[in-house]
């Protein structure tokens, strides 16, 4: 019987050290007893043990699948996002503007590539200059531009000719605009004779200024009409400088340029046209109206930005501009300081310039009805 628990435990033993655990050693009966007691309770711990550190690698592979899948799942969120608001179609769109501070908002839309941050999608933004609201007009019949600043009248006579395709998408600034002279025997209208007058194009809004003036002082809307000689704002500028003209109309910043060289207005022009009445806007093609109103919007967006950066950031816009303008930034500070420079997207007095147009002959085209057959909806003012 004691060979039997000898072997018993002994066997006990052997298996415990199998199993990697101490416990065998002694051939005491009641040691060996003992020790297989121990060597139980051993056991025991081994299992539980054994049993913790496959919890424990259970919980961390359990734990690393979960932050694995945690993460995949963030990334397929980001992509969803992502996908989600790229949602606009790819496009391209050209925009042209003209010389002067009245543009200001193109420029800041294009520095901080305003039209872009807008839209919701990919767009390419093409910018060049032209000379006249007239030039702008047939860019657009033809469909090389899809966004054009101008003054108001080209802008009301495009808006109204079949085959322009455009129309009035927003207000963008109001500006001084003056009868700029050389010659101190200049003193009104009455005075000029046969003297030439530069101005950027007939049926520019500086024609229709000038119309408007003959009108009231001379009587007749087209008493200066053959006075013209069409020439851009600088090249009208250094024309008068030089006294290859005797007169300009213009506006800013060339009036304050001129004024500094010693040369005179003639007479205001604000008991024609005040200087709080919109002088340029921001015109657009009917096709990229109708065919990708995100797009439309976005540019819509973009002014918006620009014009609220401008009126509240007189000093960085002065920066940003001064070196299209040729000038110093305190110079640009002072003009964009002037009273009668403002920026805004609301319409003011644009159908007053379209019935005076009307009236005096100056559309070959029927005339507009109200602002809806020059302005696309939603735009403010008129």
């Amino acid at each position: 019987m004691k060979m039997s628990r000898k072997y018993l435990s002994l066997a006990l033993a052997c298996m415990m050290v199998a199993a990697g655990l101490s416990g065998c050693g002694s051939s005491s009966g009641t040691s060996t007893t003992a020790a297989g007691a121990d060597g139980e309770t051993t056991a025991a711990a081994g299992e539980s043990g054994a049993a913790d550190e496959s919890t424990t690698v259970g919980e961390n592979a359990a734990a690393e699948e979960s932050t694995a899948a945690g993460e995949t799942s963030a990334a397929a969120g980001e992509t969803a996002a992502s996908q989600e608001e790229a949602t606009a179609p790819a496009a391209s769109i050209n925009i042209v503007e003209q010389n002067g501070l009245a543009y200001a908002p193109l420029e800041v839309m294009e520095k901080q590539k305003l039209i872009e941050k807008h839209y919701n999608g990919e767009v390419t933004v093409t910018w060049s200059t032209l000379n006249s609201g007239a030039s702008i007009t047939e860019a657009f019949a033809s469909g090389d531009v899809q966004v054009g600043g101008m003054g108001i009248a080209p802008a009301v006579t495009g808006a109204l000719t079949e085959g322009v395709g455009m129309k009035i998408a927003a207000a963008m600034s109001s500006q001084p605009n003056k009868i700029m002279t050389n010659d101190s025997s200049i003193q009104s209208l009455a005075d000029i004779g046969d003297k030439k007058i530069a101005l950027v194009n007939t049926g520019s809004i500086q024609h229709i200024l000038l119309a408007m003036k003959a009108k009231k002082e001379l009587g007749d809307a087209h008493a200066l009409d053959n006075n013209i000689t069409a020439m851009s704002h600088p090249d009208g500028m250094a024309a008068l400088i030089s006294g290859a003209v005797s007169l300009q109309l213009t506006t800013s910043p060339y009036v304050f340029q001129e004024e500094a060289q010693g040369i005179t207005e003639v007479d205001t022009l604000t008991d024609v046209w005040p200087e709080d009445n919109t002088f340029i806007v921001m015109c657009v093609s009917e096709k990229l109206h109708d065919d990708n109103p995100e797009l439309y919007q976005a540019v819509l967006d973009a002014e918006a930005e620009a014009i609220d950066w401008i009126n509240n950031n007189h000093d960085e816009a002065a920066e940003l501009l001064c070196d299209d303008l040729g000038t110093d930034k305190d110079t640009v500070l002072g003009w964009l300081e002037e009273p009668g420079c403002g920026y805004s997207t609301t319409l003011k007095g644009v159908m007053d310039m379209a019935d005076f147009m009307a009236e005096e002959g100056f559309l070959k085209v029927d005339p507009a009805s109200d602002i809806s057959d020059l302005a696309f909806e939603g735009v403010q003012g008129s």
